[in-house]
């Protein structure tokens, strides 16, 4: 599992629950850093917000759709950006959660999203 997320708060709280529900986390502050660990260690989900300096969420999901190694990766959009919902479908994400959000919200559908890929126990 991959957390990317600019913001040092919200990445460590969100890779401290996914890790406390069994999944073993990695975490990226931006998204070239994100697509160097994708290649790296295949992840077999991303968390990914969409507003963040050096290489944002959109050109994360453009990138990583063009590369074999993570074009099939499951991800789980967590942002701000207001127009989320519409977006939702655009992106091709398996989820998306409007910040300030829940943390049991974002577990439930990190957990929907492995069931769904046919993954078992932790990834």
């Amino acid at each position: 599992m991959l957390v990317v997320d600019d913001d040092d708060a919200i990445r460590t709280a969100v890779a401290e629950a996914l890790e406390m529900e069994g999944y073993a986390v990695s975490a990226a502050s931006n998204g070239a850093e994100a697509l160097a660990l994708v290649r790296q260690q295949q992840p077999s989900a991303v968390v990914l917000d969409l507003m963040m300096p050096v290489m944002d969420g959109w050109q994360f999901l453009e990138h990583c759709r063009a590369d074999a190694l993570c074009q099939d990766t499951p991800v789980v959009v967590i942002s701000a950006y207001r127009n989320l919902p519409a977006e939702a479908g655009r992106l091709g994400v398996k989820g998306c959660i409007t910040k300030p959000f829940d943390l049991d919200v974002l577990l439930g559908a990190v957990e929907r999203v492995m069931e769904r890929g046919g993954a078992a126990g932790v990834p």
